[in-house]
């Protein structure tokens, strides 16, 4: 590939999708390949089961099918942190686009370290159909529901929840809307806008998930059978489905080594304008001048796009124009190679605002692939079309990718009502070079987290399948996968292990994962080791801190570069444990104590205790104490910037307390006692026993992780491992569905009935407990804790004004959104409104005496 092309070339490294029939996109591309369709035809028995009413599928022109999704109803709310309330109500789009957000993130590696980068979001959904099902609202909640069935909340919500910081932009052009998405992703990207992109769109048809009614003459298939270009097409049949795509720079893709599904080399939109026959109909000449637009961005000469996957509603009036354009594009660019011609139409329904999605994430599976699946229910090209010499046909069966070299082209097309025309140009992935691997057979750090203890033990025994009954991959690839593919979630357990089998087996261990806590290091000198030799080379400063002359001084050094490397790979403790001479390396490296004082008295520390061992000159040792006291007297301790434990003393320092030179002195007395082995407590990492060798020092860093701290893992693994195929997040099916029945019934469920007034008599005794009942009944959590924490639990400022409203309805006490969010948890809301009822009644004593004496004074 030219440097030219490379400069404006993206790279498509991530892909996620839910179509009717597939959960995933190995599901989609399976039941390509094997020519299947998934628009369900019901019988009257499941119309019933659905909760379709008797008098709407017995309507003249109904039609009992449609491409459906499976668990729409389903979200797993707690990943995200919203409220159950919340999810309840929420857009069921809005919640699948969210989960493969994070799968086509995980896909591409990337899901661990996107969080506060440049990451841009383009989306688009349908109608929010759900949010006219859906009872209304009570009054406090009435803007919120407002601005929560909003559509272009979408890409916000994505933003917020997986903290992207890039262009966060709603796309809405009818059925091109996902290709429009990735068009302005793309140039986003090329502007310098955003490093990386997602682009998708998401469709769910309701309450037509059951069915529809055709009349005629119109786009709907009067039979439920779409066939694309075919003579006897009758129309489409919607569907629903969601698809994500993740986009990087090709060049700084293949520099880090991602996993390249294929290349986007060009893309174009345009509008039909007035130039058709009405406002609703296409234009060949529109949809031909999009085509030869998006080949002349990507630099791709016609004659070797071996594909085009086509819009191919099956209507009427839009396939015979839509191969017209196609034919007039070619004939203009003197093509005339063999180009197959595809719609998937047919086999999941037309998708609405996915249905570019649909068509994009097939067509990079055919480049990637070499494979050209078949057009299911097409038989003979519809008369009107007339594709002789041009080289188009359109696939009826499965077959390789015809023969035009080894670079794959193909086309997408998606075109919308209103006349928004989107194409692409995309290319099959050749690896020029592969990055600088790491040396295989390296231990590594393989992490595994998740949100739910459920959660954890599933994806943990998928993870042992994929490893033991997938194709093998390198140890080092799958580890660079779990740890930055992957969101880091609150239970987790890392292994360290060589080869893959060894993983394996560790994996299948069915022990519980780790709650994040508090970090504390144990520190002590005595305890240090030569360092392996390529630990040393791993970490500089090991080698440096090697070359001081005194014992004690390298011990100290050793311990200190140790502290420094782990708080650089991100470890934060909460509490170093020191005994001995490590007191006063925890206090330099706590910033209690100047280095080169704590490296001084470290070393007469040791000094003294060797005196004392050994049955020195006491004399000897007390000059040691004597400079060890001038030492610190002269350079008073400051406030450490965490805790300090001596088990010297068996007294801790806090974090932010200045410790009194008495204290070291009090250490420096305990170096002439004698005194057995510390005893440090079981949860403390062991600090120098971890400087014995490499993998002793990567499962340090894996406790560490374990207990909530985020490393950096480039800096941890060095080399350049890639990006390899493991199984994705198991997202819960918590049911999230408002809708009274089936979650496809259209019948509105009864509005909730609101909270009831507590008496006065019974606020005044147990305001935490009219706090609890409001937090329980807006969040729709049960048995909240007075304790609990509001964000934890899916609060945000607009369900704190839901609160503050119920507060005023039921205490008649108005508390400032502010102060309500900086509260925090039930009693600290209970707290807060005990004040600001106790104000007012002194406000109301108040000025009712100060009228009274006014009124008297004025009689008199």
């Amino acid at each position: 590939m030219s440097v030219q092309k490379l400069d404006r070339a993206v790279a498509v490294i991530g892909m996620a999708c839910r179509f009717p029939g597939a959960q995933d996109v190995d599901a989609y591309w399976s039941n390509l390949r094997e020519g299947k369709h998934f628009l369900d035809r019901l019988d009257e028995s499941a119309l019933r089961d659905r909760g379709v009413p008797r008098d709407r599928y017995t309507r003249e022109g109904y039609v009992g099918v449609s491409g459906t999704v499976d668990g729409v109803e389903h979200f797993d709310s707690s990943f995200f942190g919203i409220a159950p309330a919340e999810a309840d109500t929420l857009d069921p789009q809005h919640r699948l686009f969210l989960e493969e957000a994070v799968h086509a993130l995980e896909d591409a590696g990337w899901a661990g370290r996107a969080a506060g980068r440049r990451v841009g979001v383009f989306c688009g959904s349908g109608e929010n159909r759900y949010g006219r099902l859906v009872p209304e609202p009570e009054e406090a909640a009435g803007s919120h529901r407002r601005m929560s069935d909003t559509p272009a909340m979408l890409p916000l919500r994505v933003s917020y929840h997986l903290d992207l910081r890039g262009p966060s932009v709603f796309v809405s052009t009818l059925c091109s809307t996902g290709l429009t998405a990735v068009h302005l992703a793309r140039q986003s990207m090329l502007a310098g806008d955003c490093e990386i992109a997602l682009a998708g769109a998401v469709s769910v048809q309701l309450p037509r998930e059951h069915g529809y009614v055709a009349p005629q003459s119109a786009v709907l298939s009067p039979d439920g059978v779409l066939r694309p270009f075919d003579r006897d097409a009758s129309g489409t049949v919607p569907g629903s489905g969601v698809g994500v795509v993740v986009l990087r720079p090709l060049a700084a893709a293949l520099r880090d080594g991602d996993r390249i599904h294929a290349v986007l080399h060009g893309t174009a939109v345009n509008n039909d304008g007035s130039g058709r026959q009405s406002f609703a109909a296409p234009s060949v000449v529109g949809q031909r001048d999009v085509i030869l637009a998006a080949l002349a961005d990507a630099r791709v000469d016609s004659r070797s796009i071996g594909y085009v996957e086509a819009h191919g509603t099956g209507t009427a009036l839009g396939d015979p124009i839509e191969l017209a354009a196609l034919r007039e594009a070619r004939e203009q660019t003197g093509a005339d190679t063999p180009c197959a011609v595809g719609a998937v139409k047919s086999s999941i329904g037309h998708l609405d605002t996915a249905a570019g999605m649909a068509g994009l994430i097939k067509a990079v599976l055919c480049v990637r692939e070499g494979v050209l699946p078949a057009t299911v229910n097409h038989r003979e090209l519809l008369p009107s079309a007339d594709l002789g010499g041009s080289g188009l046909y359109v696939n009826t069966r499965s077959r390789p990718w015809p023969d035009l070299g080894q670079q794959r082209y193909a086309g997408v097309s998606a075109l919308g009502v209103g006349g928004t025309n989107a194409h692409v140009v995309i290319g099959r992935h050749v690896a020029a070079f592969e990055p600088g691997a790491v040396e295989d057979g390296a231990p590594q750090v393989l992490p595994l987290s998740a949100r739910s203890t459920e959660s954890f033990h599933r994806l943990r025994e998928r993870l042992a399948d994929a490893l033991t009954g997938g194709p093998d991959k390198p140890c080092a690839d799958v580890a660079r996968t779990l740890q930055d593919g992957r969101m880091p979630r609150e239970l987790r357990r890392a292994w360290v292990a060589s080869t893959l089998s060894e993983l394996s087996t560790r994996v299948k261990d069915e022990t519980d994962p780790v709650a994040a806590g508090p970090l504390e290091a144990a520190v002590d000198p005595g305890n240090a080791v030569s360092p392996d030799p390529s630990l040393a080379d791993r970490i500089p400063a090991l080698r440096t801190a090697l070359e001081h002359p005194d014992r004690a001084g390298r011990a100290f050094l050793l311990g200190h570069a140790a502290l420094e490397e782990l708080d650089a790979l991100g470890v934060r403790f909460a509490t170093l444990i020191a005994h001995g001479a490590g007191e006063y390396l925890a206090a330099a490296f706590a910033g209690a104590l100047d280095h080169d004082v704590a490296l001084r008295c470290a070393m007469r520390h040791e000094a003294i205790r060797a005196v004392v061992q050994e049955g020195g000159d006491l004399s000897v040792a007390e000059e040691y104490l004597a400079a060890v006291t001038d030492d610190l007297r002269a350079h008073p301790p400051t406030g450490p910037d965490r805790a300090l434990r001596s088990l010297s003393l068996g007294e801790t320092v806090p974090a932010g307390c200045v410790p009194s030179v008495d204290h070291f002195l009090d250490v420096a007395q305990t170096s002439v006692m004698p005194d057995g082995p510390a005893t440090f407590p079981a949860g403390a990492v062991d600090l120098m026993g971890a400087l014995s060798s490499w993998e002793n020092w990567l499962a340090l860093a894996a406790r560490c992780w374990e207990r909530g701290a985020d490393l950096d893992w480039i800096r941890l693994r060095g080399g350049f491992p890639r990006t390899v195929d493991l199984p994705l997040y198991p997202f819960e099916a918590r049911r999230h569905w408002a809708i009274d029945g089936p979650a496809l019934t259209a019948t509105p469920a009864p509005a909730p009935a609101p909270v009831a007034p507590m008496p006065a008599a019974v606020a005044e005794q147990d305001v935490p407990a009219v706090v609890v009942a409001i937090w329980e009944s807006v969040l729709g959590v049960r048995d909240i804790e007075p304790g609990a924490d509001f964000f934890a639990l899916g609060g945000h400022s607009l369900v704190a004004a839901q609160i503050a409203a119920r507060l005023w309805e039921r205490l008649g006490v108005r508390v400032p959104l502010g102060d309500l969010l900086d509260a925090g948890t039930p009693e600290g809301m209970a707290e807060l409104v005990r004040e600001l009822k106790a104000s007012a009644e002194l406000y109301g004593r108040l000025t009712t005496s100060h009228r009274a004496d006014l009124t008297e004074s004025f009689e008199l």
